[in-house]
């Protein structure tokens, strides 16, 4: 009866249902059950004092689309006969037989979520750590686990079951010559440990005895900002570096500029696919690569760039102006006397000097612009006469290729000193020609050259100089270069199916292969921000790094056959 009540009266009806809300939010914040508590990961067990972390993630996911994927299925019987084909089959049943399961049963149960890290105890002895989220699948991550353990044990391993616990959790141990692993069950995860005590380090961990890599102040800045992929690797170089023994002494003063390093991959999601974050620091002494890592600027080059050219690499002031600096520092250790006489002589010859007026009109931004990779050829460039006895004088006449060079000075004044020395020492008379209302001059034969924009232009090629002067004038740009952050200190933008084709012939073209050209290109770019540096690359803004390497299956199938 009073229920009935409530429900005519409207007003009374909700008061009841609103507590009951009330109540029930209340019980959710104070007793914080697992609707919205913290779900445990691979992470939760990795020392906070990790070396190495390497996590795999979604790869089950990546495997299922790969099934599906009808370009995929096919580049196996492009890349295989018949014959390999069934051996393959013969193996895989044969190892089915043995797990009792097929191959995607065990990336389905290990490829949710698996984390590997190194880390040193306090003997300074490297210990390591793997952590297996089941993914649901925790009844089959044992039976594996159980017979790969059985495996180890007939290989000469001892395996005692079940010897200890710590907080709680039960492990067993395998004990190799060299190699001690104990592990055990918690949860959905399995958990090994590799080196004494590493087992207990890492339930500890999880216990939060210990402080996470999550409280690691550089794992979590990074991961914060780029997320994790399908692999995440995380490295704090400082601590590595001294366990490579086989880097000679140049190599590991250059490595010691970085203290971490993150990278991730990604195949799944419509975002770069690569994706690599270092700290450096740019006060170590005798370190060349810190000097080239600056912030770069808004590069004027980039307006040559259209997107239907194979390959262009651009770069900011930074490079040129550090590649001056090396070569000052190389030409004041190590010059010879030859070397200075030679270099006297140029600057007599310019009526120039080397360093105040060459190399300062030499510094600035600077792109290769390619149209064709398959015709371009750098070695052409050996074929290039240069006399400076006597008469200055050049010939390129044996000197084909494809490619461009666009160059935007930073010193105006001193690259037009430079220009004019050349002129008047080049006896070789120069022609004209009128392209479009733009005047390209020709000398030494073969060598096109133009100002366009602000922008001086310069190529082996009448076709690819016509080709660049069409580019800066285009108002019609790539959507993709939206993606271009402000300042790079480098870009990239390849046609990865032309590269392969320069390599190694043109596939041939049949129903259902994706042309080179409709290809979406590889486009990366390097950012640096005070003492961080960024590479990016991606392959597509709409469709999944995946799905895009797909369209290439058929190409790297073929390439991969012959």
């Amino acid at each position: 009866m009073k229920f009935q009540v409530l429900v005519q009266d409207r007003n009374l009806s909700l008061l009841p249902w609103r507590n009951i809300l009330k109540l029930l939010i209340f019980t959710l914040l104070v007793v914080g059950i697992p609707v919205s508590g913290h779900t445990a990961k691979v992470t939760d067990f990795i020392p906070n004092d990790s070396i190495v972390y390497l996590k795999l993630q979604d790869i089950d996911e990546v495997y299922k689309e790969i099934q599906i994927s009808e370009e995929w299925e096919n580049i196996l019987d492009q890349i295989m006969d018949e014959s390999e084909m069934q051996e393959i089959e013969q193996v895989l049943l044969a190892a089915q037989a043995i797990i009792g399961t097929d191959l995607f049963g065990v990336i389905d149960t290990v490829g949710y979520q698996t984390g590997f890290a190194l880390w040193k105890n306090e003997a300074d002895t490297v210990q390591g750590g793997i952590v297996v989220h089941s993914g649901g699948n925790l009844a089959e991550l044992k039976r594996l686990t159980k017979m790969l353990t059985g495996f180890i044990g007939f290989s000469g391993g001892t395996l005692k079951l079940d010897v200890g616990e710590h907080e709680k959790v039960k492990y067993s141990i395998v004990q190799l010559p060299d190699l001690l692993i104990s592990y055990g069950f918690v949860g959905d995860f399995l958990v090994a440990g590799i080196g004494e005590n590493s087992f207990k380090k890492l339930i500890d961990t999880y216990r939060k005895k210990n402080p996470a890599i999550r409280k690691n102040v550089s794992y979590s800045k990074v991961t914060k900002r780029f997320g994790e992929g399908q692999l995440s690797l995380s490295i704090n170089v400082s601590e590595a570096l001294p366990l490579l023994e086989d880097i000679d002494a140049e190599e590991r003063v250059q490595l010691e500029t970085f203290t971490n390093v993150y990278a991730k991959l990604n195949l799944l999601e419509a975002a770069p696919f690569l994706q690599f974050y270092a700290a450096f620091d740019s006060s170590l002494p005798e370190n060349k690569i810190a000097l080239f890592l600056k912030e770069g600027k808004d590069l004027q080059t980039l307006k040559g760039l259209s997107g239907e050219e194979d390959l262009f690499i651009a770069v900011a002031p930074r490079i040129l102006e550090t590649t001056w600096l090396l070569i000052r520092d190389q030409i004041n250790n190590n010059a010879t006397d030859d070397l200075y006489a030679f270099i006297l002589f140029l600057e007599g010859m310019l009526n120039l000097n080397l360093e105040e007026d060459v190399m300062a009109g030499l510094t600035g931004e600077i792109a290769l612009s390619v149209d064709d990779l398959t015709q371009f050829e750098p070695s052409a460039l050996e074929n290039l006469n240069i006399d400076f006895f006597e008469t200055f004088q050049i010939d390129a006449a044996s000197v084909h290729t494809h490619g461009g060079l666009i160059f935007n000075s930073a010193n105006s004044q001193k690259w037009n000193q430079i220009g004019n020395s050349l002129s008047n020492l080049q006896n070789a008379s120069i022609s004209q020609t009128n392209y479009k209302g733009t005047k390209v001059s020709i000398f030494a034969s073969n060598i096109y050259y133009t100002e366009k924009n602000g922008l001086s232009l310069l190529s082996f090629s009448e076709d690819q100089m016509y080709s660049i002067i069409d580019r800066l004038e285009s108002k019609k740009k790539p959507s993709y270069l939206k993606q271009l952050p402000k300042k790079p200190l480098a870009v990239v933008k390849l046609n990865i199916a032309k590269l392969l084709e320069s390599i190694n012939g043109a596939v041939p073209i049949e129903d259902g292969i994706v042309k080179p050209k409709e290809l979406p290109p590889l486009l990366a770019w390097i950012t640096v921000k005070k003492n961080e540096a960024v590479l990016e690359a991606t392959l597509s803004n709409k469709e999944s790094p995946l799905e895009v390497l797909a369209k290439f299956a058929p190409i790297i199938a073929f390439h991969l056959k012959n």
